[in-house]
């Protein structure tokens, strides 16, 4: 959305005497009535509020109190206004799915995500070369037993379908079906541009939360403009529930919990969520389905995972923003996808995104 926002604002024609900066708020303006009517408030109060602040009511009921009163946090349209301009090349680089394993495989081979093929109309293609029927996407499931299918330019687990192998059929997202009837659907959807992937083995400290979905880590990076010296500005753990499934989408509280991670030493807070029952954030100190305590946890070998994304950040081919989930494995870490448009709200609802002289100095650069 944003990219198209700015081609509409590149292209407006010179000498016309329009104000640029005016069009431009008023284009991203435009951008959040989508958002905000799109679906359901949780009150109408709420959602005059938003109007109010350009903020979409979903993400303000999840504010901390304080912040919400002193407006400390970063508005929707501000931040996407932002991004446009100043996230607009390593957008361009890497929004793709594909063209971020392509990339990681060549810097930091041992994080990227286990991309085996992609979908063009109805071909499979291998990573290696090899050009199939998409027919063939049985036979790989049959061979592997799991499969992990999504669309290569869509964010927030849109499309994204597990598939698994069992003696009478395939589960797509845990719904059995009849393989040929349901490949047949999917043919006829339009597959292209669809990434396979397998099924990443997340490690036991992950798993225990909710072991239906990969529980993964938002790490949120900063590359700066000035050096290109990497900045790690907030860390979320994201953990999936039965409503969630086949991903741990946070949904801005309405689906997955999301728990701080202190970026100093890798503890985790309680894990918040939005109440519909009281329609305001709650938390919890321990996964409702689970049991596993939440709050006080520790990220394992955090110090290294912390090392391995500032150091992953340093090597992007721009400077700019980054929202990274991240798989924590047994063998390490593995990074699901890099988010070139990362929204804010899953870290700034626990407290402000300008404590520290660091992110300060890296938001500065984009002027917010």
């Amino acid at each position: 959305m944003a990219r198209e926002l700015s081609a509409k604002i590149v292209n407006l024609p010179r000498g016309t005497g329009v104000d640029m900066s005016i069009v431009h708020r008023w284009l991203f303006y435009k951008a959040f009535l989508k958002v905000e009517f799109s679906g359901s408030a949780p009150t109408l109060g709420w959602r005059l509020r938003s109007l109010l602040k350009g903020h979409p009511s979903k993400g303000l009921v999840m504010l901390e109190d304080r912040a919400y009163r002193e407006h400390d946090f970063f508005n929707f349209t501000l931040e996407r206004r932002r991004k446009a301009t100043f996230n607009a090349r390593l957008a361009q680089a890497l929004f793709n799915k594909l063209d971020q394993k392509l990339w990681l495989d060549r810097v930091m081979p041992s994080v990227a995500p286990p991309t085996t093929h992609y979908l063009a109309g109805r071909q499979l293609i291998s990573l290696t070369g090899e050009i199939l029927e998409l027919d063939a996407l049985l036979s790989l499931l049959a061979e592997k037993g799991e499969l992990f299918l999504k669309p290569a330019g869509e964010g927030k687990g849109k499309g994204a379908m597990r598939l698994v192998q069992v003696p009478d059929g395939i589960l797509v997202n845990g719904d059995r079906v009849e393989p040929r009837q349901w490949l047949d659907g999917f043919s006829r959807s339009d597959p292209t541009g669809y990434i396979v992937s397998d099924v990443i083995a997340q490690g036991p400290w992950s798993q225990a939360y909710f072991p239906r979905t990969l529980n993964t880590l938002r790490v949120l990076t900063g590359t700066h403009f000035s050096d290109h010296r990497a900045a790690l500005l907030a860390a979320t753990m994201k953990m999936g529930r039965p409503a969630t499934y086949p991903t741990d989408n946070w949904q801005t509280g309405r689906g997955g919990l999301a728990a701080r991670v202190d970026v100093d030493s890798g503890v985790l807070a309680a894990g918040l969520f939005y109440n519909a029952r009281t329609r305001r954030r709650d938390s919890l100190e321990a996964h409702p389905e689970s049991g596993v305590q939440i709050r006080g946890a520790t990220i394992p070998d955090w110090q290294a995972v912390k090392s391995a994304m500032l150091r992953l950040a340093g090597l992007l081919p721009y400077p700019g923003l980054v929202g990274w989930d991240v798989a924590l494995t047994q063998a390490g870490i593995v990074i699901v996808e890099a988010n070139t448009g990362p929204g804010l709200d899953i870290h700034q609802c626990h407290g402000s995104l300008k404590q520290t002289a660091e992110q300060r100095g890296f938001w500065a650069e984009m002027r917010m």
